[in-house]
């Protein structure tokens, strides 16, 4: 089977992307418990980014095939009843294991981490089906969980971001979106979001902290670091957190007033996707996956995406969206040339 590799991390991001092969490897036999998917689609997140120069929080020996998620269909059982029950159907695989990843003509998936797609979600929308969307999805929980009244974000135009503003309108509660540039607030604004900032402008703070003050938003999901962290947890009132996801900055988050954070009970946490999985069980995630597929179906739910490239193309995909993500996702097709 083809393979896309990397041999060793680098540390810049573009220069990982460059030395990315394609390379022939035996097609693996899964284990009891697992099972052989011939994928059918597979996309890159930031978090694949972050692994491939180094910085990811799962390492994987080298040479190492990349890829946290995808989709496709299971054409051989390892043994074990729901390995069985899983051969001949269409899922969405994936994990964060030290094994190789499913960019990949065929991924050796444990079962339990297998979904069934429903028929109305499509092969590309069924590889985006577990990372942007239960992160969103328990983004949201989080904000529920702690009766927070608004909601405030940043990288508004990501996958996820669009994905959490779509659930926190589901749920009635306001959400500002925060981008940073002219174009980007005006394209929210076609896809019907309420309250845009561009961090650029320079009164933002200035309308950051009187929005958040109205809307009562104690909440704030940052996924940019750096500078940004501060100037969030800052403009926000007083019991407020922020939830870290991202590090787009490719910075330390600072800025943050200890004052605040000693005066004013506010928060700087971490928010990592699976972590929240494990926390939240098999049934929960269960639950999730179903919701997320629910809302693909009916239209409600979806991610954008860019390009779907083979794997001659895959290097040149990325570099593009590595440069603009808020363009949509890239998804890798082995039947795409």
């Amino acid at each position: 089977m083809k393979v896309i590799q990397i041999r060793e991390p680098k540390r810049s991001i573009e220069e990982a992307i460059r030395s990315l092969e394609v390379v022939e490897k035996p097609i693996p036999e899964p284990g009891r418990g697992q099972v052989l998917v011939k994928m059918a689609a597979a996309p890159c997140n930031p978090s694949d980014l972050l692994f491939l120069s180094g910085q990811y929080g799962v390492k994987k020996p080298y040479p190492a095939v990349p890829g946290w998620e995808g989709a496709g269909t299971v054409v051989k059982s390892g043994g074990g009843a729901l390995a069985w029950w899983l051969q001949g159907k269409r899922v969405a695989c994936g994990g964060q294991t030290d094994l190789d990843g499913t960019w990949a003509e065929y991924y050796i998936a444990d079962a339990k981490s297998c979904v069934p797609l429903h028929d109305a979600v499509s092969f590309e929308q069924g590889a985006t089906l577990l990372i942007n969307p239960l992160t969103a999805v328990g983004m949201m929980e989080e904000a529920l969980k702690g009766k927070h009244r608004a909601i405030i974000q940043n990288a508004a135009l990501s996958q996820v971001g669009r994905l959490l503003r779509k659930l926190a309108e589901m749920e009635g509660m306001p959400i500002i979106d925060i981008v940073r540039r002219d174009e980007q607030v005006k394209q929210l604004e076609i896809e019907g979001a309420k309250h845009v900032l561009n961090s650029s402008d320079k009164s933002f703070v200035e309308h950051l902290q009187t929005l958040a003050e109205d809307l009562k938003a104690t909440i704030a999901f940052d996924a940019v670091g750096g500078e940004m962290t501060g100037t969030l947890l800052n403009a926000m009132p007083e019991h407020s957190s922020i939830y870290v996801y991202g590090a787009l900055a490719g910075k330390a988050c600072g800025g943050v007033s200890p004052l605040s954070l000693i005066f004013q009970d506010k928060s700087v946490k971490g928010f990592w996707l699976t972590k929240w999985i494990k926390e939240s069980g098999a049934l929960g995630t269960y639950m999730a996956t179903r919701k997320v597929q629910q809302l693909m179906g009916s239209g409600t739910f979806h991610t954008t995406i860019s390009q779907t490239v083979g794997p001659d193309s895959w290097n040149e995909a990325l570099l593009e969206y590595s440069q603009s993500m808020s363009s949509g996702k890239v998804i890798l097709a082995y039947n795409s040339q």
